[in-house]
């Protein structure tokens, strides 16, 4: 099968004979005419993986009453924007939108930060319920207007390029692609240059050969919404698959549901990795803002309620509806499943 993709990114190897991972994942995920997201149908059943707000509505709503309930506690309504950082299909929103409808709360402008057009079609389907909300897309949080906001972003950071570094024989290397003989591409070591990230206490403590990953672009998303946050008010949710570091390997690529090699199907398939939450929590914090440690999902979404809402949810239902609305809540609360690998945390304004 003809791969435009795959022959740019192999012209570029035989050219320079390496190409990092973290140009690999750009061009993989956001080439603008050939990369992952700009596929139509890449979350949901038909597409490649599932999202927890394509499992259960009430994921949605609960944020949407967090936000809410954040909102009112800060005295911003009728002033703070809704922000989220890559909305998928616009589903949490649609479902976070109708929580907070059920309050009786005017609601607050929305902005998406997102690049993908066709999921930004999607996201006007899904959003059209709401005929009097104002909606605003941007490439960037840098252009988000300078006011209290509330910001939700799930499963956002893990599809963000990573780096990846090792120490070997006192030098640092870093991972890439290449071609070998036959002219096939192979993962291979690069040595490189020190950088300031190199005298972070994290890569000091590197064992040799042990592989640190590290992810540049989460500053630039960021940064605009943590600055936003300490001047003027509000709070962030980040949810995500991921740990309090960045050590180890765990770039994964999937197709339709199913891990796959990560090097075959450049272009048609997901690359994620595991988010680095203490490489968050310093970016927001040297905003002036602050954090809480993260905790599990199923922890956090017990603590809002998502059990008497399921049982609201089922009552009265035959019994294969209940019992499909308590699978679903049951995947992403379950230890075993995403309730212990996703995380959360919160950022908030610092006290001065």
């Amino acid at each position: 099968m003809n791969n435009p993709l795959r022959s740019l990114i192999t012209a570029q190897l035989t050219d320079s004979g390496f190409m990092t991972l973290y140009d690999y994942m750009h061009l993989a995920l956001y080439h603008p005419q050939h990369g992952y997201y700009q596929q139509e149908a890449v979350i949901g059943r038909a597409g490649d993986f599932i999202t927890a707000p394509e499992i259960s509505q009430i994921f949605g709503e609960l944020l949407g009453l967090w936000c809410a309930h954040q909102a009112q506690t800060q005295g911003l309504i009728n002033k703070a924007i809704l922000v989220e950082l890559g909305a998928g299909r616009g589903t949490l929103m649609a479902d976070a939108l109708r929580a907070w409808n059920t309050l009786n709360l005017p609601l607050p402008p929305l902005h998406i930060i997102e690049t993908s057009p066709h999921l930004k079609t999607q996201q006007k389907t899904s959003l059209a319920k709401f005929p009097a909300l104002k909606i605003h897309w941007h490439e960037s949080p840098k252009t988000l207007p300078e006011k209290p906001l509330l910001m939700v972003a799930n499963e956002f950071f893990d599809a963000l390029p990573i780096q990846q570094y090792r120490r070997k024989n006192n030098t640092w290397q870093q991972r890439g692609i290449s071609l070998d003989a036959e002219k096939n591409w192979q993962f291979a070591w690069r040595k490189t240059k020190k950088t300031p990230l190199f005298d972070d206490p994290a890569f000091t403590a590197l064992d040799e050969g042990q592989i640190f990953t590290h992810a540049p672009d989460y500053a630039d998303f960021l940064t605009p919404i943590a600055q936003r946050i300490a001047s003027h008010g509000g709070a962030g949710l980040i949810i995500d698959y991921g740990k309090m570091d960045g050590y180890g390997d765990s770039l994964q690529a999937v197709k339709n549901h199913q891990a796959v090699e990560i090097l075959a199907h450049t272009g048609t398939a997901d690359l994620t990795s595991w988010v680095d939450f203490a490489h968050l929590k310093n970016i927001a914090e040297a905003c002036g803002c602050i954090t809480t440690p993260p905790i599990p999902q199923g922890q956090f979404l017990r603590a809002l309620g998502i059990m008497p809402r399921t049982e609201q949810l089922a009552q009265g239902k035959p019994a294969k509806t209940r019992r499909d609305l308590l699978g679903a809540i049951d995947r992403l609360v379950n230890p075993a499943q995403m309730g212990q690998v996703f995380k959360v945390m919160t950022i908030n304004k610092g006290t001065k």
